[in-house]
């Protein structure tokens, strides 16, 4: 056979592969929307049922009003979570369920689809920031994507944080990996820097990548305002799971 023709049949079987596997991979990547849809199910809201003392007005039957102290009871927005197994198991950072523990309070989270269950301390890992919390139902849990690679991760990447700031429900903001390995005196370890917007209420919640694979868990912000100035920090994955490892076993 003409060596030509060999070479001409070979350029072409080449890219006939190759442009089957473009087709491919454009046809069954996902939208942003799509990956939002698919991850939403697999980060909570954590509430807790706490009791405050309060004043609340009394009329006697002759008209006459006074004021005696009541004990309420009420839901208070504590942070987000991720479910991260087919049981029910959640990772959080402690500082979402610190109150919680210290004062024995309920924990409750809150599923995408307005659900809620009773969930319990499983355990916490103080120096990492990291807790994990179980919940008590019999929901159908769908357990987040993880990287693998994480130490790939680099600065310019796609990220999302998923969370529940403010105690408004859950809510979606993109970004990108602005920093990797940031230290600080008055922590322990190194954190992804991202500025997605991060807010109170965001803690313990999802960083993800475009793929929908959670990389981090969203820890903390730098600000002089109280709000998201484009500082915002996570606890690298791989991190995440050695606690989560050490915790669950």
């Amino acid at each position: 056979m003409n060596k030509n023709l060999i070479k001409t049949t070979s350029f072409w079987i080449t890219l006939g592969i190759l442009s089957g596997v473009l087709f491919l991979n454009l046809s069954f990547s996902k939208s942003l929307p799509d990956i939002l849809e698919s991850t939403s199910p697999s980060v909570v809201n954590i509430w807790s049922i706490k009791k405050w003392k309060a004043w609340q007005e009394k009329s006697s039957i002759l008209g006459m009003k006074r004021w005696r102290q009541v004990i309420k009871t009420g839901f208070v927005p504590n942070g987000s979570g991720v479910i991260v197994s087919k049981d029910g198991m959640i990772i959080t950072n402690f500082h979402v369920i610190n109150d919680a523990f210290k004062n024995n309070q309920k924990l409750v989270v809150e599923f995408s689809n307005g659900n809620t269950s009773e969930a319990l301390i499983i355990g916490f890992d103080l120096d990492a920031d990291v807790a994990v919390i179980k919940i008590i139902s019999d929901e159908i849990f769908f357990p987040i994507k993880i990287r693998k690679n994480i130490d790939n991760l680099r600065v310019g990447e796609t990220v999302i944080a998923v969370g529940n700031p403010q105690g408004l429900g859950q809510s979606f903001s993109i970004g990108i990996v602005s920093a990797i390995n940031r230290q600080f005196k008055n922590k322990n370890g190194s954190f992804i820097q991202t500025d997605a917007s991060i807010n109170p209420g965001n803690s313990g919640g999802a960083l993800i990548d475009k793929k929908g694979r959670l990389v981090g868990i969203t820890n903390f912000i730098e600000s002089t305002s109280g709000g998201s100035q484009g500082l915002n920090f996570a606890i690298p994955i791989d991190v995440v799971m050695e606690s989560f490892e050490l915790i669950s076993n």
